[in-house]
């Protein structure tokens, strides 16, 4: 394992110093995350997650932290940051702001091991999510981004585009992205006149992020089943419609496009458990598809990723998503077929909130 810098050690002694954790006794880098620089510390109080958010606001992420509170109390699972002795969770040090969590022992699954079983288990609790986030109180919901952003991309791709051309050698990213630039502008125009329902479907508070990546597994539950120990990262959490998240956790989790027959039995669960929770009407499900395929095509995030860092993380995303379009393009009417037919077929009555 290479060490890591002095500045890493340096930084989380700070951190944990200010809010009275304890001497440092060892320090790694976190497993996963694309984004931010993450570190797991040890001191006699016990294991902590060092968090370096990438984000200069110190407001975007007091903002987090409110919704982390708020679905804290509706029994989400969650783990909400330590605070200093005034109160506040978030620590400057080095070039960024930081902010500390208890460590909590889970496991995180990749797409091979979501069965139905456990497919049902995840619909459910962001059912649950949605439910409790669709009583955030206004003052902090009404200050969330939107998303997704649906009419400001043709001017992106273009300023990309330009860059691109401005460039004596062109690598073949650049290559690629000229590429996904024209075929995101063909599917566009195909696209156009299926975007008029869009501005009628309701919208709320959402996670933003929902995927494997950002759910913690508990394999040791009293019922020998696997649990959500707990759901992080919620640094993303906007206002939207329900639907693109569905679709987006479902995309992310469940894997369709490797197998979309094996695919079913999965859906068919994470729908039917996170309409128990979280109803959708027929109109939203009739929209899911299309609304999601819009946003996958307008989403430029991973390109621009590459272009403000030079090289990202990211990148072997950016490269997979000319396929994941195509994809949708060709089974997203099968996709949002079925999940209109299993909102029409099922009748739930929304659970009271607790």
């Amino acid at each position: 394992m290479t060490p890591l810098p002095d500045a890493a050690w340096r930084i989380s002694r700070d951190v944990a110093r200010h809010l009275g954790l304890g001497d440092i006794q060892d320090l790694v880098l976190a497993p996963g995350g694309r984004l931010n620089q993450n570190l797991v510390a040890t001191t006699p109080r016990g294991r902590y997650f060092l968090k370096g958010s990438r984000y200069p606001d110190l407001e975007t992420i007091r903002k987090e932290h409110q919704v982390i509170a708020f679905v804290a109390t509706h029994n989400i699972p969650v783990v909400k940051p330590i605070a200093d002795r005034a109160g506040e969770t978030v620590t400057r040090a080095g070039n960024r702001w930081w902010v500390t969590y208890p460590w909590i022992e889970g496991a995180q699954l990749d797409t091979d091991g979501v069965s139905p079983t456990k497919a049902r288990m995840i619909g459910l609790t962001l059912g649950a999510v949605h439910r409790v986030l669709a009583q955030m109180p206004g003052p902090v919901s009404t200050s969330l981004p939107r998303r997704p952003l649906l009419n400001a991309t043709e001017a992106r791709m273009s300023e990309v585009e330009r860059a691109i051309l401005r460039t004596p050698n062109p690598s073949a990213f650049d290559q690629h992205v000229l590429a996904s630039i024209a075929y995101r502008r063909t599917l566009m125009g195909r696209d156009r006149s299926s975007h008029e329902g869009f501005a009628s479907l309701p919208t709320q508070v959402l996670h933003g992020d929902f995927h494997l990546g950002n759910l913690l597994i508990n394999r040791a539950s009293r019922t020998g089943q696997a649990s959500i120990a707990t759901i992080v990262d919620w640094e993303l959490t906007c206002w939207g419609p329900r639907i693109w998240e569905v679709a987006r956790s479902a995309d992310l989790i469940l894997d369709l496009a490797t197998d979309l027959e094996r695919g079913w039995p999965c859906l068919r669960e994470y729908l039917t458990a996170y309409l128990q929770e979280a109803p959708l009407t027929p109109p939203e499900a009739t929209q899911l598809a299309p609304f999601y395929r819009a946003s996958r095509v307008q989403s430029l995030w991973v390109i621009e990723e590459h272009y403000r860092r030079g090289h990202a993380p990211t990148d072997g995303i950016a490269i997979d998503d000319l396929a994941a379009l195509d994809w949708w393009y060709r089974n997203g009417e099968a996709v949002g077929t079925f999940a209109s037919e299993l909102v029409r077929s099922t009748k739930f009555i929304r659970p009271i909130l607790t």
